[in-house]
């Protein structure tokens, strides 16, 4: 049997530029392309994001990623211009929508 070994998230966007640059901000990832229609973000662990327009040779629908921190404190989470969707503070995670319904997934991991 194959060993699968993580390579990305995907995730949908209609201004790919746009997208890359709010991701990296907001995560501290490094651009490594970033057009209108396709996006590449790598993360100094070694993970990449890429972010795509639909179109005929690209078919892609809103994605899902996720992050973790140390310690999860909502109230000092600042993730504009994403939208907390829904929080679980007893398991101390929550979830965050950006304007294409892709979703990030914050959690505090020990």
């Amino acid at each position: 049997m194959e060993k699968f070994n993580f390579y990305a998230a995907n995730i949908l966007s209609e201004d790919c530029e746009k997208t890359a640059s709010i991701y990296s901000r907001l995560f501290s990832l490094e651009i490594v392309c970033a057009k209108k229609n396709h996006a590449e973000l790598k993360s100094s662990a070694g993970f990449s994001i890429f972010i795509d327009k639909p179109s005929n040779e690209c078919n892609v629908s809103p994605g899902t990623i996720s992050f973790s921190l140390p310690v999860f404190n909502l109230d000092k989470i600042n993730l504009a211009p994403l939208v907390l969707e829904s929080y679980y503070k007893k398991e101390n995670y929550a979830s965050f929508l950006d304007e294409y319904q892709n979703r990030v997934w914050v959690f505090e991991k020990l």
